[in-house]
């Protein structure tokens, strides 16, 4: 009913078609428009640390174990090299096996061909997000059989200041987003068709994704639990051929499963920030402010009172709300379940554990993207029908193409503020780091003091001649001997003008050490990126008592 009003709906035809490309232009050259001006954080530099084939205890020892270094001589541990091979590669991930290999693989031979900079590590994510396009079209074409609500779904995604951050990120969101949209239209064309060759391109979507990022298992279960509905709890043909391919795919994903589940406590280790535990009002405000995140990103937080802040929730909940009524009201069952499994099993999972336990699990925006582009496609069905709908009246019609080009500008804008931003709210605990760089960098012979583990992320922003070194001096062991129980303080050289200090341990052991130094805090941030995650840093800068 709905096609035979685009058919004869000029907006469609043309105009929308036409402005839909405009989107695509505007959110590839977003994507990949100052990859390098964003400070590179420590989720980045430990896909960097990853690929170059290092543990994380390999680092610590090796760098504490030199004196003072260089930031180019840091960068070793920053990028593929001649010590480490690609067996080395997979041993240090098996180590801290919470991410799944195959993006780091990429990320390796990307870096091998074309070196380690920081825009060229982000323009392998920037390029697999352009993925996402043909995806989520083809996705909305299986899920409403309307190529105009694919389009709007190509176009809504395309100018996403959510999605442009995370495809901006060295990491393997972007990877995982185009698992998440291939595999749900593989499902249901499987579901369609009902071909075995059909099941077989649906199970390697599932391989796919269960190498992309652990919590695809959320998105494969949302699948079962729809196709489980859909044939009223029966273990009909399709339930079959759906459990078949699901096995197929998670006896391929058991060898990194077993790996994850020997290396348990450093996965369990890894994972433990997401554990600290928040009042609920801290958490709901989260989750609204990383949904409205999903259509308007001004980097926003509730620490200030912003009117356009709380303009953009209002909308967004009113918008989103509206949307996923008007979906269940306007389709059929098999429209309508997919999309509420796609965003309940995701959010269930992650919030449940949270409400019962404590944690901030649900507050981290990049683990609900299944969610938000359920949503997202949920809104393009609710404009596409609006602004193509005959029977309404034209005042209508165009409240709606209003409403969309206000949702697309609001886009628009944020992607070009965030563009030129060296600071983002998605870099977390990396957002003072520039600051930090530019004191440092400003004295005549800096020294960098680190704590427990090199800053990697600041040999991106440091001069050639700031030299950094460990407080402890860990000695190069073999597997067998085991570290002494004291180590001993690293000596700070005479020759430095200005030692800096950014850890309060670092600073206590070098006053213990040696007290005569005069300090003096010249740098202290502290930042609240969302309810649930607050980032604290000081700077000391320490100099020696000159006695005459």
């Amino acid at each position: 009913m709905i096609r035979k009003q685009e058919g004869s709906n000029g907006f469609y035809s043309k105009e929308l078609r036409f402005f839909i490309a405009i989107l695509l232009i505007i959110g590839f050259f977003f994507r990949f428009s100052n990859l390098d001006k964003k400070v590179y954080w420590g989720d980045e530099s430990s896909t960097s640390r990853r690929i170059s084939g290092y543990k994380i205890e390999e680092v610590k020892q090796e760098a504490s174990h030199t004196g003072e270094i260089s930031a180019k001589d840091l960068q070793k541990y920053q990028r593929p090299n001649g010590e480490k091979d690609l067996t080395d590669m997979i041993t240090s991930l098996a180590a801290t096996a919470e991410h799944p290999p195959l993006y780091f693989l990429l990320a390796r031979f990307w870096a091998q061909m074309w070196g380690n900079s920081v825009a060229v590590m982000r323009s392998l994510p920037a390029l697999i997000s352009l993925l996402a396009f043909p995806c989520i079209y083809w996705l909305c074409v299986e899920l409403f059989e309307l190529p105009l609500v694919g389009w709007m779904a190509t176009g809504l995604i395309a100018i996403s200041p959510f999605h442009i951050l995370y495809a901006q990120e060295a990491r393997q969101y972007s990877l995982w987003t185009v698992a998440v949209l291939i595999s749900s239209a593989s499902l249901l064309r499987a579901m369609r068709v009902k071909t075995k060759s059909a099941w077989s391109i649906y199970a390697a979507t599932l391989i796919l994704g269960l190498y992309s990022h652990l919590f695809f298992l959320l998105t494969a279960i949302s699948h079962g639990v729809y196709v489980f509905s859909l044939e009223k709890f029966r273990a009909s043909k399709t339930f079959v051929s759906y459990l078949l391919a699901s096995l197929a795919a998670i006896l391929l994903f058991v060898p990194w499963l077993l790996i994850a589940l020997a290396n348990l406590s450093t996965v369990d280790e890894a994972t433990e920030w997401t554990r600290s535990s928040f009042p609920i009002q801290s958490l709901v405000k989260t989750w609204i402010l990383n949904l409205s995140r999903i259509f308007i990103d001004f980097n926003y937080s509730f620490k200030y009172r912003n009117f356009g802040l709380y303009i953009a929730i209002f909308l967004s909940l009113i918008l989103v709300s509206y949307a996923i009524y008007f979906l269940c009201r306007q389709t059929e069952k098999r429209v309508w379940l997919f999309i509420l499994t796609m965003v309940g099993v995701t959010a269930i999972a992650l919030t449940l554990p949270d409400l019962i336990s404590g944690g901030r699990r649900s507050g981290v925006a990049r683990y609900l993207i299944p969610c938000y582009l359920a949503i997202e496609i949920a809104i393009a069905y609710l404009l596409a029908v609006k602004i193509s709908s005959l029977s309404a009246e034209i005042w209508q019609r165009r409240l709606w193409q209003i409403t969309t080009v206000v949702i697309i500008t609001g886009g628009v804008l944020s992607c070009a503020v965030s563009s030129q931003a060296q600071e983002w709210w998605n870099k977390y605990n990396g957002c003072h780091y520039n600051e930090i760089a530019q004191i440092v960098n400003q004295a005549t012979q800096p020294l960098f003091i680190w704590y427990n583990f090199p800053p990697l992320s600041l040999t991106y922003l440091l001069a050639p001649k700031v030299r950094l070194q460990s407080v402890f001096s860990q000695p190069l062991i073999t597997p067998n001997e085991e570290i002494e129980s004291k180590i001993p303080i690293n000596y700070i050289a005479d020759n430095f003008t200005d030692v800096f200090v950014n850890s309060k341990k670092a600073l206590n052991a070098i006053l213990d050490q040696e007290p005569s130094y005069q300090i003096k805090k010249v740098y202290e941030w502290e930042q609240q990126i969302d309810p649930v995650y607050i980032t604290k840093a000081t700077l000391w800068h320490l100099a020696r008592k000159v006695n005459f």
